[in-house]
């Protein structure tokens, strides 16, 4: 036609091939890159892909090279890793059940393209437990105070609760005037603080967390001198943070009114 003003050399744009490079797959920023999971608890890895499309996602043990498990299939006799995705989600999910410590180390995560995609995650698997500071067995003058301070190691989470108890069983603060404990959960820390302390408040004392294991000490309260054992005693009981000083005068300023 005259006048058409067709343009047959003209070059097509290049927005296509753009949207394509696009739409490859890749990570998201909301993978975490370091896990801490506690023994005997499951642990999951969570592995973030944009644009899949018909692309697969494998975990892969990178110490030995092993393939734990491709899309929602589990390829290893250890039943304790699993696969886990929900339809329409970026989340490919490893699960380990009953993690131990040598069960740490780095995994990858893997999209099947052409180079190979590859995340490492890694994962630090430890056992928690509290731990009472100072000697396992001490000694005090009656009418001095327990001063007794639990921290809580290797907790990949802070603690629901920490409980004290004396010879097995809760310590009833209600039941008796001059005691309080001051738990901090974000610092994993409990300090109990118990006034003029009688032969009553021997016993053996236990610091329990949530999902850790307990430390217990063995308290003694003398009515006649024992001069290095007690000094002994107290020596270590006295040392602490600053929180239990304060915790301690703000309990004694109680007592006395």
């Amino acid at each position: 036609m005259a006048g058409g003003g067709s343009r047959p050399n003209q070059e097509p744009p290049a927005r296509p091939e753009q949207q394509s490079n696009f739409s490859q797959p890749r990570f998201s920023n909301l993978t975490r890159l370091r896990v801490i999971g506690q023994v005997g608890t499951p642990v999951y890895l969570t592995c973030h892909v944009h644009n899949l499309g018909d692309r697969a996602v494998s975990w892969v043990r990178r110490r030995d090279l092993k393939i734990l498990t491709v899309g929602m299939f589990a390829y290893t006799s250890d039943h304790r890793f699993t696969a886990a995705h929900s339809e329409g989600s970026e989340e490919w999910v490893l699960r380990i059940a009953s993690p131990t410590e040598q069960d740490s180390g780095v995994y990858e995560c893997q999209v099947s393209t052409e180079p190979k995609m590859s995340l490492p995650v890694h994962l630090q698997v430890a056992e928690s437990r509290a731990v009472i500071a100072g000697p396992r067995e001490l000694y005090l003058k009656r009418g001095s105070s327990i001063n007794l301070t639990c921290t809580v190691l290797a907790a990949p989470e802070p603690p629901e609760h920490i409980l004290w108890h004396i010879n097995n069983m809760v310590i009833k603060y209600t039941e008796r005037g001059g005691m309080l404990v001051v738990t901090n959960r974000r610092q994993r820390t409990s300090n109990l603080v118990i006034a003029k302390a009688t032969r009553l408040d021997s016993g053996n004392y236990s610091c329990r967390p949530s999902m850790a294991h307990i430390d217990t000490v063995l308290v003694h309260i003398l009515d006649g001198e024992h001069p290095a054992a007690m000094q002994h005693g107290t020596s270590n009981i006295q040392c602490g943070v600053s929180l239990v000083h304060r915790t301690l005068m703000l309990l004694l300023a109680f007592a006395v009114r």
